[in-house]
């Protein structure tokens, strides 16, 4: 790997998820959350838009939880020693110690991908909120009707590209 480059992988990309996009996708549901709130008769179906993008942020923030549990999972050799010698515990046979790793390197990556999955649901069901969030009210303007009727179709197609796409990757 060149100097100054930086490693891309399983861990890396769930940081990046888990980390940066869900705290950002999470604070994009909340506030359009509270537009909606606002304005309940601008929307044809406040209620559910609001189910649906509050549940959005409560899953995206629990991504974010399990990720952080499974970093736990993950450390370096001078942290296990740190964390041995702590406690109080002997050193282990080499033995002992390829079984910790290995179930500590099993325990993060099966943690992640769980958190992963939660994830993804929240980022579908971001799409939902937003399609439902665009559908114009029953009585509103009918001039701008057809692009808010057009925005929603689109979200939703995408959001069920998104879906495919999640489901072919989690069969993988």
């Amino acid at each position: 790997m060149r100097e100054g480059s930086e490693r891309h992988g399983f861990g890396a990309a769930a940081k990046e998820a888990h980390f940066i996009a869900a705290p950002l996708l999470t604070a994009a549901a909340l506030s359009l959350a509270g537009v909606v709130a606002g304005a309940d008769d601008a929307f044809r179906w406040p209620g559910i838009t609001l189910l649906l993008l509050v549940a959005t942020s409560m899953t995206l923030v629990a991504s974010i939880q399990m990720s952080y549990y499974a970093l736990q999972f993950k450390f370096t050799e001078a942290e296990r020693k740190e964390r041995q010698k702590a406690r109080g515990w002997t050193e282990p046979t080499e033995d002992e110690l390829k079984v910790i790793l290995r179930e500590s390197q099993i325990a993060y990556e099966d943690n992640l991908r769980y958190a992963g999955v939660v994830f993804n649901c929240g980022t579908l069901m971001l799409g939902l909120g937003i399609a439902a969030a665009l559908v114009p009210p029953p009585c509103g303007g009918h001039d701008q009707a057809a692009w808010r009727i057009a925005s929603a179709v689109l979200v939703l197609v995408c959001t069920i590209a998104d879906a495919v796409w999640v489901w072919i990757l989690l069969r993988k």
